[in-house]
C-alpha cells in the first residue's frame, strides 16, 4: 500500500531532526616555538602571519584582511583530580582562564563521534553560560585532516576551583548524568599555570562567511625578555548558526588550512602535542596513583 506523502514529510522530518549542528568549524595548526620570542614577539608573529597570509590567498584566491595585534593575556590552568585523572579518562577537561581579574571556567568534552559528544549535557543554571558544538580539525601524524567533535559550556565565575562541587554547581547538566561526589579533590594539572598571549584582528573571506584568524602562545612563566613561548598554535574559526556549510566554504577553508600546512619552515612536527595534551603531560606522573 502507498505511503502518504505527508507521512513520508514527517518521517524525513523525524530522520533528521535530531542531527548535531554543528554552528562553529575551529582549524588549528602547531608551530614550532624556536621561531618565536617573547622579546621580539610583535614582530615574530607578524612576520608569520605575512608568510601565512599571502600562502592562503595565493591557494583560495579570497582576500585575508587585517592584521594580528596583542588582543588577550590571560592565565590558563586546567583542573582534574591527581593520581587517577578522571575528567580526562571520560574525554572531558575543565580549564579556568582569568584575565584583568575576571574569571570563566570552561567544562569540554571532547571526542570522535559527533552523536555522542551531543547526548553530553553541559547545560548550566550560571547566569551568562555559552554553549557550544564544534569541529576542531587539526593534523595529527600522517594524516592530513583530523576532525573532532567538541562540546564545551563556558561560564563566569568567582569560585575557587577545589573540588568537583565546584563543578557539579556550575555545570548542572553534568552533575545530573555522573556521581562524583562533591568533596572528591580537584588540583591544578601538573602545577601548571600557562601565559597566554593572543594575537587576533585578521579576517579570511571564505565567500558566505568570514572566518576569523588568531595566533597564541603559551609560556610557562610569566613572560620576560628572551623566554621563547613553549608552545604555539595558529588557528581560523567561521561559524553558521544554522549548520548549513556550502560545498564552496568548506572547500576555500580546508584549502586555506593546507596552504598554512605548507610553510613547513614554521610548523611543529606533525606528532607534536595538542595543548590540552601538552598540559597533561607537563608533569607526567600527575594522573598516576603515587
Amino acid at each position: 500500500m502507498a505511503v502518504p506523502l505527508i507521512s513520508l514529510s514527517l518521517f524525513s522530518a523525524q530522520l533528521y531532526a535530531d542531527v548535531p549542528a554543528v554552528t562553529s568549524r575551529e582549524y588549528k595548526l602547531l608551530l614550532k616555538p624556536e621561531q618565536f620570542s617573547y622579546s621580539d614577539e610583535a614582530n615574530n608573529v607578524n612576520a608569520y602571519f605575512k608568510k601565512a597570509r599571502t600562502a592562503i590567498q595565493n591557494k583560495i584566491n579570497r582576500d585575508v584582511t587585517g592584521d594580528l595585534t596583542l588582543d588577550k593575556q590571560r592565565e590558563v590552568r586546567f583542573y582534574d583530580t591527581k593520581g587517577s585523572c578522571p575528567l580526562n579518562a571520560m574525554g572531558y577537561s575543565l580549564r579556568e582562564r582569568v584575565e584583568d581579574g575576571k574569571q570563566e571556567v570552561t567544562l569540554k568534552y571532547r571526542g570522535y563521534d559527533h552523536y555522542l559528544a551531543s547526548f553530553e549535557d553541559l547545560s548550566s543554571d550560571v547566569s551568562g553560560a555559552k554553549t557550544k558544538f564544534e569541529d576542531d580539525i587539526t593534523r595529527s601524524g600522517g594524516i592530513g585532516f583530523l576532525v573532532a567533535a567538541s562540546k564545551s559550556t563556558t561560564v563566569p565565575t568567582k569560585r575557587t576551583i577545589n573540588d568537583f562541587e565546584d563543578i557539579n554547581t556550575l555545570f548542572s547538566g553534568f552533575k545530573n548524568n555522573y556521581s562524583f561526589s562533591n568533596s572528591q579533590a580537584l588540583q591544578t594539572v601538573g602545577g601548571l599555570t600557562v601565559y597566554e598571549r593572543t594575537y587576533s584582528g585578521a579576517t579570511i573571506d571564505l565567500g558566505e562567511f568570514d572566518a576569523d584568524l588568531e595566533l597564541s602562545l603559551w609560556y610557562t612563566q610569566q613572560p620576560y625578555s628572551g623566554l621563547k613561548p613553549t608552545l604555539v598554535e595558529v588557528s581560523f574559526k567561521y561559524k553558521d548558526k544554522n549548520a548549513e556549510y556550502t560545498k564552496k566554504v568548506v572547500g576555500r577553508a580546508a584549502s586555506g588550512f593546507g596552504a598554512l600546512k605548507e610553510l613547513s619552515q614554521y610548523n611543529a612536527a606533525a606528532s607534536a602535542l595538542s595543548k590540552t595534551q601538552f598540559v597533561y603531560q607537563y608533569q607526567p606522573d600527575f594522573c598516576t596513583s603515587s
